[in-house]
């Protein structure tokens, strides 16, 4: 039976700023929850709150768990499918002036995670065999998967080398951050496309385009070759850039516009884009992010698996399991373990290795144990929940 809960705000300071068109970041504050059981088995979850994703803030996120009402997880599940059931039908306290839905996304993640590991232990499931029951249609199960590379702010010389070794290192697919103040979106592409010739690019603007600028942006920076651009236009404009992209044939993945059900449905019905960018914090989770993928199947949309900045080897598991589970993504991202964030927590290395590539985790709930002096040292306050 569920013993204990507790809530722990985390904080990881990154190897590197990273920077993209709304943001420098140089550490990352997780919300973490640890899910005790009676025969002392321990699942942890972790979510990465974004106000100016989801509008979650770390104090939020604590404060909202301290509100919640777990007397439905106190009764214990008789088989993986009834625990699965049972945090499938949780709910968080509802957040005012949400019309979205997603304004605990993050918070339930970090809840979904530590529940699902815990008891994935206990009944000896991975949490890949979800993708099997839930989703059968989309269960497709892999021993190694391919993570794609990124190209953020760089330019110049280290421009030049990051190209180049991503090329070397044998990726198949590179992001570039576009839209960031003061550098030339035209020159630095022109510089990747060269020492990437066949690699596979998509742009990531985070929402740094006016729609009246979308055109002209896409006449300059389409002759490279793009795949796609992701969330070019603030969650606002996304209703307006519909109309903009279809004679351009803009091909459009929605990542800050697509955060739940809500968006998803105004996807389609308004024509807002081709792609989701699913990610788990940002969707709510394991389960959420799962039925987003089934209904861009149902739709006929395309889907990648991103990350968030920050992300430890909690949700780096998690989404490893989603990746190796989960058919028909067209890009993986995430695993950036040792390459990001100085305090992993995780014993063992999930980076992914040369090409991007990296094996499905064996064990049963995330496959992982967790480093407890890696956890003290970046952990700021902590909060009981039960217990």
């Amino acid at each position: 039976m569920l013993k204990k809960l507790i809530a722990k705000h985390i904080r990881i300071p990154l190897k590197k700023p990273i920077k993209h068109a709304s943001h420098e970041r140089h550490e990352t504050d997780n919300i973490l929850v640890e899910c005790h059981l009676s025969n002392g088995i321990v699942g942890y979850g972790e979510g990465v709150p974004r106000d100016y994703v989801t509008g979650e803030t770390i104090d939020s996120a604590l404060a909202t768990l301290q509100q919640a009402d777990f007397t439905t997880l106190q009764q214990t599940p008789i088989s993986w499918q009834e625990a699965i059931q049972q945090i499938d039908g949780f709910t968080l306290p509802t957040v005012i002036n949400d019309p979205r839905e997603i304004g605990n996304n993050a918070t339930r993640c970090a809840l979904e995670l530590a529940w699902l590991d815990a008891w994935g232990q206990h009944f000896q499931q991975p949490l890949s065999s979800i993708t099997k029951l839930l989703a059968p249609e989309l269960y497709e199960p892999r021993d190694r998967i391919q993570y794609s590379i990124a190209i953020t702010s760089a330019t110049g010389i280290k421009l030049r080398f990051q190209a180049l070794t991503r090329r070397w290192f044998g990726f198949k697919q590179c992001k570039v951050k576009v839209g960031i103040a003061g550098q030339n979106d035209v020159e630095r592409l022109r510089i990747i496309r060269h020492y990437m010739p066949t690699l596979e690019l998509r742009l990531d603007a985070n929402e740094a385009w006016k729609v009246e600028d979308v055109p002209t942006r896409w006449k300059e920076l389409s002759p490279f070759g793009i795949t796609w651009v992701e969330q070019p236009v603030l969650h606002e404009d996304i209703g307006a850039l519909a109309k903009v992209r279809q004679p351009l044939q803009m091909p459009v993945m929605l990542d800050e516009s697509l955060c739940g059900m809500k968006d998803a449905d105004d996807c389609v019905r308004e024509g807002w884009g081709d792609l989701f960018n699913l990610r788990l914090s940002k969707c709510g989770g394991y389960l959420p992010t799962l039925r987003l993928a089934q209904f861009a199947a149902k739709h006929q949309l395309h889907c990648q698996l991103g990350c968030q900045v920050g992300e430890t080897a909690i949700l780096s598991a998690a989404g490893r399991h989603f990746a190796t589970s989960v058919k028909g993504l067209r890009a993986l991202e995430g695993s950036y373990d040792s390459w990001l964030v100085k305090e992993a927590l995780g014993q063992q290395n999930l980076t992914f290795g040369r090409g991007g590539y990296a094996p499905a985790l064996p064990g049963s709930g995330l496959g992982i144990q967790i480093n407890g002096d890696a956890l003290a040292r970046v952990t700021q306050r902590t909060e009981v929940l039960l217990g």
